[in-house]
């Protein structure tokens, strides 16, 4: 029978019976949904704690790279695959921000979407740290990239307002206070305010940051800052005399 043809015939006849019962073409081998990077790996984060032994207190106090003094950018961007819904990405840049951007799309998830950028920055790779270290408990991973080999570490889920604050403060602060020497080296003075804020169990913040160096330039008093009783004490004794 085989060798007639008829189990080719009959074989014929019910490839196309399948065909109009299911209204379309068959195909012989299912097509593969295609990705814009063929090398793209399916997205996943997870959670990335800071090493320890490691604080924004013990990166302010690490020496500057050499040729760090280099002005740069700082830049937030995301791709609107659902996967990275909520997700900012924070990183820094010598160059062009859009042509790290483009570089950022090899990566296979679309095209990056700049959220928010800062030109000008003073030494911006340590801004960047600083940055992602006062955000720590809202960064994330990217598990793998098949492009870069390795995972992204720069991940944060945050409100994207919030981490533009940080960065602002931060990067107002390198820019104002200019707290390292030619050296790389931390002034001593802001060695001073760090280690009491720490001692003291004070968070370190760029909030906190900016408003040290605006005492210490006298556009703010040190009584809005520190928050003690006999101060205020003192402050309120201060204002019902000029009551008065």
């Amino acid at each position: 029978m085989f060798g007639s043809g008829l189990a080719q015939e009959l074989a014929g006849r019910w490839q196309e019976e399948i065909q109009l019962a299911l209204g379309r073409r068959l195909v012989g081998r299912p097509e593969k949904l295609k990705t814009e990077n063929p090398r793209a790996t399916a997205v996943g984060f997870t959670s990335h704690p800071a090493s320890r032994g490691e604080t924004l207190h013990s990166s302010l106090l690490l020496d500057l790279e050499p040729g760090a003094s280099k002005p740069g950018s700082l830049y937030f961007y995301t791709y609107d695959e659902a996967a990275f819904s909520g997700m900012i990405k924070i990183g820094y840049t010598t160059q062009n921000v859009q042509s790290r951007l483009d570089a950022w799309e090899e990566c296979g998830h679309g095209k990056p979407r700049l959220l928010a950028s800062f030109g000008g920055v003073r030494h911006p790779k340590r801004v960047e740290l600083l940055v992602h270290f006062e955000l720590a408990k809202h960064r994330y991973a990217q598990r793998w990239c098949r492009v870069h080999t390795k995972s992204h570490i720069e991940w944060f889920k945050i409100d994207v307002g919030r981490a533009k604050m940080v960065a602002y403060l931060w990067c107002r602060w390198m820019q104002d206070a200019n707290p390292y020497d030619r050296r790389g080296l931390l002034k001593p003075g802001w060695i001073s305010h760090v280690n009491f804020l720490v001692e003291h169990g004070n968070p370190i913040t760029a909030a906190a940051m900016v408003q040290i160096h605006e005492i210490e330039t006298g556009s703010q008093r040190i009584e809005e800052f520190i928050d003690d009783e006999m101060l205020r004490a003192v402050r309120q004794v201060l204002v019902k005399k000029e009551d008065d």
